[in-house]
């Protein structure tokens, strides 16, 4: 253990401890996205994402959702995330691959999550990312917000709203059917 911890010291860093940030809201509930502008626009100026797969996918559904998380993927690692000159390439092909996923019976969701970044209790005595004394969240640094976009591909369910009769009702009906309206 004492070796290891030599090594970590000499090669300047630190552990660093991520934690839900207490003031802002826990997550809340997915929205739902279906063109890659909007989608981009939501997920602009974020720290990281997470992405979140159905289970059980067959090899042309895993092959889609691959695809679709790929260019997400390869957006972030550009750094061009920040940048409304990548946008539109990237939101065309964000199109197509969302485009494919709902016509294979597929949505695409995503929230914001907020975390804390806090360093270790060890401090290295080296200038990290952040240019203070430390590293990454140190001693003497504050803990640094991160914006994490959580994004999920879910298989839909179509669902009908009937009543007892089997009469549909609902926002989906409109207002002057009453051949269809229940009582």
């Amino acid at each position: 253990m004492r070796a290891q911890q030599r090594r970590t010291e000499s090669s300047g860093f630190s552990s660093v401890l991520v934690v839900p940030d207490p003031a802002r809201a826990a997550a809340g509930p997915f929205r739902l996205f279906t063109t890659g502008s909007a989608l981009l626009r939501f997920a602009g100026g974020l720290n990281g994402f997470r992405s979140i797969w159905p289970e059980r996918l067959g090899d042309e559904h895993a092959d889609l959702v691959s695809a679709f998380f790929g260019v997400l993927r390869d957006w972030i690692a550009s750094g061009d995330h920040n940048s409304i000159h990548a946008e539109p390439g990237v939101s065309r092909t964000l199109d197509k691959h969302i485009k494919a996923l709902v016509i294979s019976g597929f949505v695409v969701g995503a929230r914001e999550r907020f975390l804390l970044l806090a360093g270790g209790t060890g401090r290295t005595g080296r200038t990290g990312r952040t240019g203070r004394t430390g590293g990454i969240g140190g001693i003497e640094a504050k803990p640094e917000s991160w914006r994490i976009v959580d994004i999920k591909v879910q298989p839909t369910v179509l669902a009908g709203i009937v009543d007892a009769a089997g009469n549909g009702f609902g926002p989906a009906m409109a207002a002057d059917d009453d051949s269809r309206a229940g009582p």
